[in-house]
């Protein structure tokens, strides 16, 4: 099968690329980024045999005629970490992005559309067991924009006959994610501040288990127009689930215990104030919702449907991508760099008379971010 993947050298989908290849499959890959981390990425794979062009979701004619030949698209591409992003600048990336590879894929005859959603539209507290049954409660941005592209590929497919497979992972972690890095690291210093109980139970699911479920929705006949939520075998509660970090990292501690409402205002406080002067915020209202999650979520119909099953617990994961993380460069950075296969945020100019304002509180933020908040 000849597979084509966009955002092939971000966290995902570069595991997937590998899974793909491995499997026997022919991959033809979409990236964006130039940066050395991506170039080295994208060296690599091209040295398994994948095939990698440069691209834009949002300029169909850089990748349109890549698509030829493809039996599957999986498209992994998308906006995520982006805190001074808008909901416009999100519904660019996540939703007219997915458009237009739809249409792209369309026009080249391809047979099945495979997209990486998130098992965040369905809410990130519940009491009860979510499955792809729960109605759709999307908490922030990122997730209104990948419920708004799962609506999007579901009318659009219909028209134009092409099968299509929706995957919702839960919080995909392993070695190369730059998005955890930072917990990784704060909880190897003994620098992770648990703020509140941390008794909400967090649902993580291991990368490589991730990209053996997306090679089964490209393969598997009977997936076709359904969606999969995708989780790992166990959920738990932040507090243990710090604890077992800390484990992997031979700590005895992941960090100091703090109250949670105060920093739920500041938090605020200091997202707005960041958006006034056009600077970046270290700690935002969507990176305290950390602290708020409490969901566990069903993978009976993967299981059912699939036929996969998540062979990486926790406790394993974490020992290998703690192992990773102390094994690699990474480790030395100060802070993860965004992916820019989906980072494009918009410019903007920031008044002459707000400058000082601006440099005092990037001076502080800085400070707090170095302190606390960038372990977050």
């Amino acid at each position: 099968m000849q597979i084509f993947v966009t955002g092939a050298t971000g966290f995902i989908g570069s595991h997937f690329v590998e899974c793909a290849l491995a499997a026997g499959h022919t991959v033809v890959g979409l990236y964006r980024s130039e940066s050395a981390r991506h170039k080295a990425i994208a060296d690599r794979l091209r040295h398994l045999g994948a095939t990698l062009h440069r691209g834009d979701l949002l300029e169909p004619a850089t990748f349109a005629r890549h698509l030829e030949g493809a039996d599957c698209v999986c498209h992994f591409a998308a906006a995520f970490r982006e805190a001074e992003a808008d909901e416009v600048f999100f519904e660019r990336i996540n939703v007219r992005g997915t458009i237009n590879v739809l249409q792209a894929a369309v026009r080249a005859k391809v047979r099945r559309f495979v997209h990486c959603s998130t098992a965040g539209i369905h809410g990130q507290r519940s009491s009860e067991l979510i499955d792809e049954h729960a109605p759709l409660d999307p908490w922030n941005v990122y997730e209104r924009s990948k419920a708004a592209a799962e609506q999007q590929l579901v009318t659009l497919a219909a028209e134009a006959g092409m099968e299509y497979v929706i995957l919702r992972p839960t919080a995909v972690y392993g070695p190369g994610d730059e998005r955890l890095a930072k917990l990784f690291r704060s909880v190897a210093k003994g620098r992770f501040p648990l703020f509140g109980s941390g008794q909400g139970c967090r649902h993580m699911v291991y990368v490589t288990d991730l990209a053996d479920a997306f090679l089964r929705a490209c393969t598997v006949p009977g997936a076709a127009n359904q969606a999969f939520i995708i989780a790992g075998p166990e959920a738990v509660p932040l507090r243990q689930m710090l604890r077992m970090l800390a484990h992997a990292a031979a700590r005895k501690s992941f960090g100091p215990r703090l109250p949670l409402k105060p920093m739920l205002w500041l938090a605020g406080v200091i997202e707005d104030l960041c958006s006034r002067v056009g600077i970046s915020p270290p700690i935002y209202r969507r990176r305290m919702d950390f602290y708020l999650n409490d969901a566990v979520f069903s993978w009976h119909r993967a299981r059912t449907v699939l036929g996969w099953t998540p062979k990486v617990g926790l406790q394993e994961g974490f020992a290998m991508t703690m192992r990773a993380m102390l094994a690699s460069s990474e480790w030395e950075s100060s802070a993860a760099t965004n992916d820019a296969d989906s980072k494009r945020l918009p410019s903007r100019s920031r008044p002459a008379a707000r400058d000082v304002v601006a440099v005092t509180l990037s001076i502080m933020s800085g400070a707090l971010s170095a302190a606390v908040f960038d372990a977050v």
